[in-house]
C-alpha cells in the first residue's frame, strides 16, 4: 500500500509538466521498457471529434465477439483507471499499479521526465503487455504526428471527423489539421478515414498517406493503403464510428472468422450517456461531452432529433476555456429556443486539464443570445443537490459541455462504479 501511493503521487506530480508533443521522450521511455515484441494488434485513432467513440465502438465490437483487447482513451471521467480498459471496463487499481509501477521504476532508474498522458499511455502499453490480448486500440491525445501514441507500432490507422481545433498547435486550416492527423498512417498498413468534403484537407491527407512513416522513429517511409469510409451527411458520432469500427473489422486478423456484430447502441460513460436521478423517480440526466464549437453542433443536431424535449428538461452546463464561447454555445442556445428549459443551470467543471470558465462569464455570454440563467453553482456537487432537491419538474437533466463535468455529475450521482463506467453495447 505504501508503494501503491509513492507511485500514485509520483503520477499525479507528472501534471505539472503540462503538455508535451514530440516523440523522443516517449519513444526512448517505451524502449527503456523493454517489453515483449507485441504478439497482438493495434489499432491507432485519430480526429478532431468521435474518436473516442470510434474506439468504443470497435471495443463494444470485440467485447461481443469475445476478443480480448486493452483500450487506451482520455480524458478520464472520474477516476485515472478509466483510461486503461480490459474488455470494455476500467482495469482494476492492482493492475494499474502494477504497470504504473514498472514504468515509475524505468523512469527512477533512467531519469526520463514524463508528462501525465506519456505516464497513462505507458501504463496502457505496460498492461497490454502482460494481459493475453489479441487487439490493443490507442486514442490519440492531440494531433497525431506528434502525439506520444505515435510511438507504438501500429497495424492500422483510423481518422474520424475533423474540424478547426487546437488550432494555436495543429495549424489555422482544415488542411493544416487533417496533415497532422493522417500522419498516424503507417506505411504499408491500412489507414481509414472519414470522407472529407474540402478538397485541400483530402489532397493533404492523401499526400500524407503516400509518404507514411516517421524516419526519426525508425519507420521507413511509404505508401499506406488509404481508405475513404463515407459517412452520411448529418451522421452523429455513434453512425460515423460504427461505419469506421465496421471497415476496420474487415482489416483484423485477429476477426477474420467473425461476423461484424451489429451494435445497436453504444453505452460510453459521458457520451450521450442516460443515467437515472438516484433519488427522484422519472428523473433522467442525459450527459454528453461536447469540447469545442464542432463537437456542440453536432452533440446539438442529434439532440434536436429527440422527442424528449417535448417534456419539461433542464439545462446544467460547464464548460472549459474556449476560443469564442458565443459560437461554442451557439447551437445549444438554438436547441433552448426552440424547445425552451425549465431551468438553466450552470457549473464550472473540475479536476481537469483546465479550470472551469467561471459561470458569470457562461451566464453573460447566454444572455446576450437571449437565454437566461436560473442559478449557478462553482461546484458541480451542488448543481446536481440542487436539481436533486429542487422541484423544476423536469424529466431529464442535459448535463452538456466539458467531459470533466461529466465525470463530476456521474461522482455526485453516485454512478461511478466499475460498471457504470463500462463500455456497454446493445446488438
Amino acid at each position: 500500500m505504501v508503494a501503491a501511493n509513492i507511485w500514485r503521487a509520483w503520477l499525479e506530480s507528472t501534471k505539472e509538466r503540462g503538455m508535451a508533443l514530440g516523440l523522443s521522450n516517449t519513444q526512448n521511455a517505451l524502449r527503456e521498457l523493454n517489453l515483449s515484441p507485441p504478439d497482438f494488434e493495434t489499432v491507432h485513432v485519430a480526429g478532431s471529434n468521435g474518436k473516442g467513440t470510434t474506439i468504443a465502438t470497435l471495443s463494444a465490437a470485440l467485447s461481443a465477439a469475445s476478443i480480448d483487447h486493452v483500450a487506451f482513451t482520455s480524458p478520464h471521467l472520474v477516476r485515472v483507471e478509466e483510461r486503461i480498459r480490459l474488455n470494455g471496463r476500467p482495469v482494476s487499481p492492482a493492475r494499474f499499479d502494477e504497470g504504473l509501477s514498472k514504468v515509475h521504476d524505468m523512469v527512477e532508474r533512467t531519469g526520463i521526465e514524463l508528462t501525465f498522458f506519456e505516464t497513462t499511455f505507458l501504463v496502457a502499453m505496460v498492461i497490454a503487455d502482460l494481459e493475453p490480448v489479441q487487439a490493443l486500440l490507442l486514442e490519440t491525445g492531440l494531433g497525431g504526428r506528434l502525439d506520444a501514441t505515435r510511438v507504438a507500432s501500429a497495424d492500422m490507422a483510423l481518422v474520424t471527423a475533423l474540424s478547426l481545433e487546437h488550432t494555436e498547435i495543429l495549424g489555422e486550416t482544415l488542411e493544416a489539421i487533417a496533415g497532422e492527423k493522417a500522419a498516424i498512417a503507417r506505411p504499408g498498413r491500412p489507414l481509414l478515414v472519414r470522407d472529407v468534403s474540402e478538397a485541400a484537407a483530402r489532397k493533404r491527407i492523401e499526400e500524407t498517406a503516400q509518404n507514411a512513416g516517421i524516419q526519426d522513429i525508425g519507420e521507413g517511409v511509404g505508401p499506406a493503403l488509404l481508405q475513404w469510409v463515407e459517412v452520411e451527411a448529418g451522421a452523429s458520432y455513434f453512425e460515423e464510428a460504427k461505419a469506421l469500427a465496421s471497415a476496420a473489422w474487415t482489416h483484423l486478423l485477429c476477426a477474420e472468422k467473425t461476423p461484424h456484430p451489429s451494435i445497436r447502441a453504444l453505452r460510453w460513460p459521458g457520451r450521450m450517456h442516460d443515467v437515472p436521478s438516484p433519488s427522484q423517480n422519472g428523473l433522467t440526466y442525459l450527459l454528453e461531452g461536447a469540447h469545442n464549437p464542432s463537437g456542440m453542433e453536432a452533440s446539438c443536431a442529434q439532440l434536436q432529433a429527440q422527442p424528449r424535449w417535448q417534456e419539461p428538461w433542464a439545462l446544467l452546463l460547464g464548460s472549459t476555456p474556449q476560443r469564442d464561447m458565443k459560437a461554442m454555445l451557439a447551437p445549444l442556445v438554438d436547441l433552448c429556443k426552440a424547445r425552451p428549459p425549465v431551468a438553466v443551470v450552470l457549473t464550472e467543471p473540475q479536476f481537469g486539464r483546465y479550470p472551469g470558465v467561471p459561470c458569470e462569464d457562461i451566464e453573460t455570454t447566454l444572455l446576450e443570445a437571449g437565454v437566461k440563467t436560473t442559478t449557478s453553482f462553482q461546484l458541480p456537487e451542488k448543481a446536481v443537490e440542487w436539481l436533486e432537491t429542487h422541484d423544476h419538474g423536469a424529466k431529464t437533466v442535459l448535463s452538456i459541455g466539458s467531459l470533466y463535468l461529466q465525470g463530476n455529475v456521474l461522482a455526485a450521482l453516485g454512478a461511478d462504479t466499475d460498471e457504470g463506467l463500462a463500455i456497454v453495447a446493445k446488438e
